[in-house]
């Protein structure tokens, strides 16, 4: 087989499999979360500014989170994230400030702020809480590698509430070719207890 060939091949399965890809991922991103869940998990996302702010990606997540806490008034939520070096607070801080503003009760809300990465935040979060009947909010390119990380980490009864981006966002575009990578270096690496 000549090298052109070869070449051509590959590029053939590399094509298929982010095409292949982002099918399940959009199947995924269309489930329904489980109702009365015991925990809802907000994951967290880079936040910009000084003072920090969530930008559109992640108030995205926190809005649909604050639409399921009002229905369902005994469920706790877990918000994620530690402070990157261009970040000015931990995202879980912003993400805490932004629920409370819009009137979820401090009492509700824990918060883990040591992760960097979304398989640490599923570990960290085993910490904090019994797992009992989660549901994990994220972006919708997001949930099919997020539920994946959660059964990993112990967490069975995981569904997903999915925060969906307008195509006007960026990084709806941006997801399309990272997440696939993403999520075979998840599926390869990320384990509970080894989340590099």
């Amino acid at each position: 087989m000549g090298i052109l060939k070869l070449l051509k091949y590959c590029v053939i399965i590399v094509v298929a499999y982010f095409i292949i890809c982002n099918i399940v991922i959009f199947y995924y991103a269309q489930q329904k979360p489980a109702s009365h869940a015991d925990n809802l998990i907000i994951l967290g996302s880079q936040v910009v500014g000084n003072p920090a702010e969530a930008p559109p990606t992640l108030q995205a997540r926190l809005d649909v989170a604050i639409t399921y806490l009002n229905e369902n008034p005994e469920t706790k939520v877990v918000v994620c994230g530690g402070q990157g070096k261009d970040e000015s607070a931990t995202e879980a801080s912003v993400m805490a400030h932004y629920l409370i503003s819009k009137g979820i009760d401090l009492p509700r809300i824990y918060i883990e702020d040591k992760s960097m990465r979304t398989a640490e935040q599923f570990v960290n979060v085993m910490k904090i809480l019994p797992p009992g009947k989660t549901v994990v909010v994220t972006n919708d390119f997001h949930i099919l590698r997020s539920i994946m990380l959660a059964k990993r980490s112990g967490i069975e009864d995981v569904s997903g509430l999915s925060a969906a981006l307008s195509f006007d966002n960026v990084d709806k575009y941006v997801a399309f070719v990272r997440e696939p990578l993403a999520l075979l270096n998840s599926w390869l690496f990320d384990h509970p207890n080894d989340p590099r």
